[in-house]
């Protein structure tokens, strides 16, 4: 709650020194201004952290039906990051698990492409796995520019 004895609708410092932003004010640190910490700059840094992906990347996401493996477009031009997991529940014996790989982005797969796979055991108590043979829905996010 803002102090009443200072002007309302901006920012102040209390009688203790400590800045105050009452409700409906704000703080912005214009063009070439710099929000610094113990002397460091940290106006970049915190400026990607709160975007919630590091500054030029963007999120791509999807579900694909997979059938052991499958090459999946995101949309983005080159992937840094990708992760994977299955739509329904593990049951070992039709899937155990699925992976998500980038590739080398300059020709299989095409840039900007993931592969992903399911996994299911090989069977009789066999916990080897190997490539399931039933569609499965996989859900993913891939991270990139």
């Amino acid at each position: 709650m803002a102090d009443a004895t200072y002007k309302t609708g901006g920012a102040y410092r209390d009688r203790s020194g400590n800045i105050k932003v009452p409700s409906g004010a704000e703080i912005d640190i214009e063009s070439g201004g710099a929000l610094k910490i113990a002397g460091t700059d940290e106006t970049a840094t915190l400026a990607a952290a709160l975007a919630g992906v590091a500054a030029g990347y963007k999120i791509a996401r999807g579900v694909e039906a997979v059938t052991g493996t499958a090459t999946v477009v995101t949309g983005l031009s080159t992937v840094v990051a990708v992760i994977a997991c299955p739509q329904d529940d593990l049951d070992g014996d039709a899937l155990a698990g699925v992976s998500a790989t980038i590739g080398d982005q300059d020709g299989s797969p095409a840039a900007g492409s993931v592969v992903l796979k399911c996994w299911k055991s090989n069977g009789d108590g066999d916990a080897t796995l190997v490539a399931a043979d039933a569609e499965k829905n996989v859900n993913w996010i891939a991270i990139g520019t």
